[in-house]
């Protein structure tokens, strides 16, 4: 199995993750939660929609890291005005935007290094860096579930 096709099943495997939050916290009635995640998985679909289609237009590996990049700061200004909005939690907003800073940070550095030098410098921090970070977005969304599990599993009793 080769570096690009373990990314794509890692892909799949992570939007799979984050639609099964979502609909566990639309079931456990965790608006904030099930908004950040429903967002997340919007986001991770049309990427797994459209990653096929980019990958064959885009022959000379370029166009596709500025695709991405821009599709993460897309994603980066919604959770942030969303959170502005109070429809996510801040610490669901901050965190995803910070996790994607990286992201963002390496698809620019993966552009530049095959647009110009074409040295493949950025090849190893892109393969390490990039399902590092996505995999702590995945958790992310799955954080308001650990939250209430741990509130309704380890709650006090309150004693009058």
């Amino acid at each position: 199995m080769s570096i690009k096709e373990l990314l794509i099943a890692l892909g799949s495997y992570h939007t799979f993750l984050v639609i099964a939050s979502f609909v566990l916290l639309v079931l456990l009635k965790q608006k904030q939660g099930a908004v950040f995640a429903g967002t997340t998985a919007a986001f991770f679909l049309l990427a797994n929609f459209y990653f096929s289609y980019l990958i064959e237009w885009d022959s000379g590996n370029l166009y596709r890291y500025f695709i991405w990049l821009l599709h993460d700061v897309i994603w980066m200004g919604t959770i942030a005005y969303l959170g502005l909005k109070d429809k996510v939690s801040w610490r669901q907003s901050v965190l995803g935007q910070l996790f994607c800073i990286p992201i963002i940070g390496l698809n620019a550095f993966r552009a530049m290094d095959m647009g110009f030098n074409s040295f493949n410098f950025s090849l190893a921090p892109y393969q390490f860096i990039y399902p590092v970070f996505e995999t702590a977005i995945v958790a992310l969304c799955w954080l308001p579930i650990f939250v209430y599990l741990k509130n309704k599993l380890f709650a006090k009793p309150q004693t009058a």
